[in-house]
């Protein structure tokens, strides 16, 4: 019997110090989904109109968020900020080699289609022959959020639009696109 306790007792001291090596939870994985018209406006725009998306995300509702290497997606966000939010995402689609970059220094909960935030994306898919087409600088797109739409420090669900999409003299547009992301850094 004093055998046992002898040995038991050191393993009892000994447990402690196996946490000592932890580093903590580590940080969620994102998430992400969009859905937007890459749209001909009809001025020179040499590339199709096109449906692109990631999961499955509407104006309405969030269905389905892919996680980043889910499905062989890629998924990269920062949301940060309090009352106003920085955002900065990244996200691929292998299956239509869609991807889209979307930059806004600053939105605030309040942000309408009316008075909407402003920002950048670029953008190409399999459609655009993997060309990559930017937001214009004089005419930026612009993000809003509707019914349960909203930021939060680590996460967006936005409505946006960009009037113009450029690449080498072409000027396309994004229409009625719509972005969520979720389990962003800051």
């Amino acid at each position: 019997m004093r055998l046992a306790r002898l040995s038991f007792v050191p393993v009892l001291g000994l447990l402690p110090l196996l946490g000592l090596g932890c580093s903590g939870a580590e940080p969620p994985t994102p998430r992400g989904a969009y859905k937007m018209n890459f749209a001909d406006p009809g001025i020179d725009c040499s590339q199709p109109g096109h449906i692109a998306t990631l999961g499955e995300v509407t104006d309405i509702q969030k269905v389905q968020l892919l996680t980043d290497g889910e499905d062989g997606a890629s998924v990269d966000c920062s949301v940060s900020g309090s009352g106003t939010f920085s955002v900065s995402a990244v996200a691929r689609n292998p299956v239509d080699l869609s991807e889209i970059h979307v930059k806004i220094d600053a939105i605030s909960p309040a942000a309408t289609q009316d008075a909407p935030a402003t920002g950048d994306i670029s953008f190409s898919s399999a459609k655009t022959a993997e060309q990559t087409f930017y937001s214009d600088k004089a005419t930026p797109c612009k993000f809003w959020f509707e019914g349960k739409q909203g930021v939060d420090a680590g996460k967006i669900w936005v409505g946006f639009e960009c009037p113009a999409m450029l690449n080498e003299g072409e000027i396309c547009q994004i229409r009625l696109g719509v972005l969520a992301f979720d389990s962003c850094g800051g």
